[in-house]
Formats: structure tokens, sequence, C-alpha cells
């Protein structure tokens, strides 16, 4: 995750000196007519996005690299969502007093408050999607709570097991995947398809195989919190 949130914040940078040097190519500017655009104080503009730009690409690298190295993985998630997103409301709102175009109240607001709306969708998505997952082992059945949990009968249980590693992961076929949390579908070597709902590197892992051959992983941010449902499951199976 450190080495991605590196690259991606270069790749910010670079695309902030890419707008300086053709602001043109700016989104809603390119699409105006040549009257509207002579209203435009582009160079303005352009200068502000490369700062902006860079800015927000310093921060990710700076606040990847931090909770990556402490282990923070529900803050290592929202490093490069977070501050783009911000960054980009920011530098939306700024960007207008550079439009001299005259246009009714409710259509200058208008980018920002698609901007803002973004944002909070978004921001919810990530605070659903890397939210610990919970789990409940009742006599009947063992839930995982969260996204891409399940309700799992015991009787469709077919093994059990405490893994102290997992297999390679070879592809997501849907899910989720930010820093150390994998949620969702994916493939694994030796396994193939898996249901994860894994917080890496933290060991062991529950491996649980239904007897439709449909496989799930999961572990704990707490390792005895594994250890004690895998324990509590096993008294119920066996």
């Amino acid at each position: 995750m450190i080495i991605f949130g590196l690259l991606f914040g270069l790749f910010i940078i670079g695309i902030g000196f890419f707008v300086k040097k053709y602001p043109e190519t700016i989104a809603g500017y390119n699409t105006m007519s040549t009257q509207k655009k002579k209203n435009v104080d582009i160079e303005s503009i352009a200068a502000l996005y490369k700062k902006g730009l860079v800015i927000i690409g310093l921060v990710i690298m700076i606040c990847s690299s931090f909770f990556s190295l402490l282990k923070l993985l529900e803050s290592e998630a929202i490093a490069l969502p977070v501050p783009l997103l911000v960054g980009i409301f920011i530098l939306t709102v700024l960007a207008q007093k550079y439009d001299h175009n005259k246009r009714s109240r409710f259509k200058k607001r208008l980018p920002v408050i698609i901007v803002g709306v973004i944002i909070l969708i978004v921001s919810f998505s990530l605070y659903y999607n890397t939210r610990p997952t919970n789990v409940t082992v009742s006599d009947n059945s063992i839930e995982f709570t969260g996204a891409y949990g399940l309700t799992i009968p015991m009787v469709q249980i077919g093994k059990a097991e405490l893994l102290d590693n997992i297999p390679e992961i070879k592809m997501r076929t849907n899910g989720l995947r930010l820093g150390g949390i994998l949620k969702g579908h994916f493939i694994l070597d030796e396994l193939g398809k898996c249901r994860l709902l894994l917080r890496l590197p933290n060991s062991p892992f529950l491996y649980l195989q239904l007897k439709n051959g449909e496989k799930i992983m999961f572990n704990s941010p707490d390792s005895l919190c594994t250890r004690d449902v895998y324990n509590t499951l096993k008294d119920r199976l066996y």
C-alpha cells in the first residue's frame, strides 16, 4: 500500500504540472464556447490547480507512508481518497472567482454541490466498507456483519480450520482492497474463489468451507477474538 500511495501521489502531482502547461484540458473550460472562454482567467485557474494538486499529492504520499508504517489500517485506507476529494472540493470552490461569466446563483453553486455530494457518498461508502467485520456464533448459525457479510447455518459448514497464513491472493473479482483491508470475492492460490473478510497482517485466520463448495476466510484485528470464534464454532460443530 505504501508503494501505491507514493505512486498515486506522484501521479496527482504530475497532473498538476500537466494542467498548468495545458490549461485548455481542464474539465468545464474545454467545453465552453469561445465567447465564454474569454471571460475566464484560465491561467490563474491553471496555476491554482497546479499548486493545489501538488499539495494534494504530497499530503497523500505523507499520510499513506505514515499510516502504513504505523499499521493503522483504517487511516491508511482513507489516505488516498479523502485528501483527493476534499482537495478537489476546495479547488472547485476557489476556481469560481476566476470565471466571470454571468450565471444564476444556482448554476454558480452547482459544481460545488455536485462535488460535495460525491464526497459525502464516497465518505459514507469508505466508512461502511472499512469497518471491522463483527461475528456472532449462535447454536444454529454464524453471522458476519458489515460489507460482504453473510449468515451461514451450521448445517451448511463442511470444514472449519484455523490458519496461520493465507494462500497468495491472485485476483480481486468483486470487492474492496484498501491497504490491509480485504473484503469481498477474491481468487486465492490453491483455494480458488474465496470470500475474504480480512484485516492483514493479523493472524490467525478462520477458514470455512461450506458443503456447497463456497469458501470464506475471516480474521479480527484481535487475534484472541479470532481464536475464540474458532473454538466456539468448533464446539458447535463437533
